[in-house]
């Protein structure tokens, strides 16, 4: 680890954070390819979605968030969430419907989200950059199929958009508490990382869980509740 230069960068300290915006020629030629393929394939109702959620995921990976997201797994954490439950919708109602069944879109995503949160392929994300961009990549497309599926499905069966969202926000209540609760770091190599910005791992990995059970828990009652609402009004109609 001594030798490679992650992706965005070496983790930062307090005193240089302001100046570590990432503009390498890779990612700016992926955004732009991006931009223009979503221009071409969206609807011009959509567009503004469209350039949101963009500029949102932009954001993302060229602001000092992507570097600080090297120090804390809090940033990385809070990199997810703003990707998956804010961006990812956005670019869901901007493209295309997804036919795929809300119970294997919650799946889906449910299965990346611990995988990549996980000790193990979490740390390799820091040595590779095909990790680093697999895990961002792969959370990026499993969200938007989820939330697409949900914009899909919600017309013909609200009942099932709305278990699928409560499995959603269910399963990431339970890792923010186990990342919350946990008495153990579950990546103890950001002790060093950390430490600079006056954390310890086990606390950086508390502070994670707190952005994770506090903004997730936000997103998905106010799905939920929107859902479970449409499929009352649906039920009222047909008796």
């Amino acid at each position: 680890m001594e030798t490679y230069s992650p992706y965005c960068g070496t983790p930062p300290l307090p005193a240089d954070l302001w100046g570590r915006w990432t503009f390498e020629p890779g990612l700016m030629i992926g955004l732009v390819t991006a931009l223009a393929a979503g221009l071409w394939l969206v609807a011009p109702a959509q567009r503004a979605r469209f350039v949101i959620g963009w500029a949102l995921v932009a954001l993302l990976f060229t602001s000092q968030l992507c570097a600080l997201s090297m120090a804390l797994f809090s940033a990385r954490v809070a990199q997810h969430v703003l990707l998956t439950l804010v961006a990812a919708p956005l670019l869901a109602a901007a493209l295309p419907r997804m036919v795929l069944p809300p119970a294997w879109a919650a799946l889906g995503f449910a299965f990346l989200f611990w995988v990549w949160h996980a000790p193990g392929p979490y740390a390799a994300t820091l040595t590779a950059d095909g990790t680093y961009w697999a895990m961002h990549l792969s959370l990026l497309a499993a969200a938007i199929v989820f939330w697409a599926s949900l914009r899909a499905h919600v017309a013909t069966n609200p009942f099932a958009c709305a278990l699928a969202a409560l499995f959603t926000g269910a399963q990431m209540s339970i890792l923010s508490a186990l990342l919350l609760f946990s008495a153990n770091a579950w990546h103890p190599f950001h002790d060093l990382t950390a430490a600079p910005w006056g954390l310890t791992a086990l606390a950086d990995q508390q502070l994670a869980g707190a952005v994770m059970w506090v903004a997730g828990g936000l997103v998905f009652l106010a799905a939920i509740a929107g859902l479970v609402a449409r499929f009352l009004r649906e039920n009222t109609r047909s008796a």
